[in-house]
């Protein structure tokens, strides 16, 4: 991300869930009334002028699901499997959602079952100036909201998370979702220390990577001039196994290791076939203790 300039892969993210939430009924699979108002004025436009009829969604659909090559079908999809793993921790009890580089999520203003739940929202600082003033005047569903400014690159989580009243002794659900491919190696094992620290027993995360060797080799280039073109470079793949053990070595045990393709098994979307595996969810939970 360039210096003093928000995530504009937030922009991309958010604008894909508002445009899923209005789409037709057999399109719709993960509803976000909440993401069209965190974005732009011009883009919220863009993403109501796509859904004024049905056909110029459908058609829409179809145009970016063609122009990414299947990745934007794996956005609600990707949204449905983290709600789930979200919505498992707080059935047993967890009151402290983490999203790691936060962006413009929208799911402590959309979902009922954060009400008890307290969700801090981690990242750049110039990310959350952007999403302040699009939240304004908007009440969140969860219980409170804090914000904490990190660079993943240079700031530890150990330091900025406590600060902003995370209490370690309590298990918490974390979310680090469209994040480490545009992180260093470096930063994410240093990330994933700082959750083996604060992280306690019984607590979820649900992660997602980039799957090493993702598509053919022109889907690869196409990916990264694609990331570099809006500021963000493609810095790290990942194994499902390599990601595994990155995780067991933390106390973590790995609950499930899927991608869209998966998803798309349980919540049947449109065009299933043009789905393509780029990006991987790894739900983990921490060991409880004996």
């Amino acid at each position: 991300m360039r210096a003093g300039s928000r995530s504009r892969t937030s922009d991309w993210v958010a604008a894909l869930r508002a445009l899923y939430s209005e789409v037709p009924d057999e399109l719709r699979l993960a509803r976000d009334d909440v993401a069209v108002s965190l974005l732009s004025p011009g883009l919220a436009a863009l993403v109501r002028g796509l859904t004024v009829r049905p056909g110029v969604a459908r058609a829409a659909h179809r145009l970016i699901g063609a122009t990414t090559l299947g990745l934007s079908y794996g956005v609600p999809l990707r949204t449905i499997a983290i709600d789930e793993a979200i919505v498992r921790s707080v059935t047993e009890g967890t009151r402290q959602l983490v999203l790691l580089g936060a962006g413009l999520d929208a799911r402590a203003f959309r979902m009922p079952e954060l009400a008890g739940v307290t969700v801090f929202e981690v990242d750049h600082p110039s990310t959350q100036a952007f999403k302040r003033e699009r939240t304004r005047g908007l009440v969140p569903l969860a219980e409170r909201v804090v914000s904490a400014a990190i660079d993943f690159e240079r700031d530890r989580l150990g330091e900025v998370l406590p600060n902003a009243g995370f209490d370690r002794a309590k298990p918490s659900v974390w979310v680090w979702e469209g994040v480490t491919m545009y992180l260093s190696q470096d930063a994410i094992d240093a990330t994933l220390d700082s959750l083996e620290a604060l992280a306690a027993p019984g607590s979820r995360l649900a992660v997602t990577y980039l799957k090493r060797g993702f598509g053919g080799v022109a889907t690869r280039r196409l990916g990264e001039v694609g990331a570099t073109l809006i500021g963000e470079h493609l810095r790290t793949q990942q194994s499902p196994d390599e990601l595994s053990a990155r995780l067991v070595a933390r106390d973590f045990v790995v609950e499930a290791d899927e991608s869209a393709l998966d998803w798309a098994t349980r919540w049947p979307a449109d065009d299933a076939r043009r789905v393509r595996e780029y990006e991987r969810l790894a739900v983990a939970r921490r060991r409880p203790l004996a």
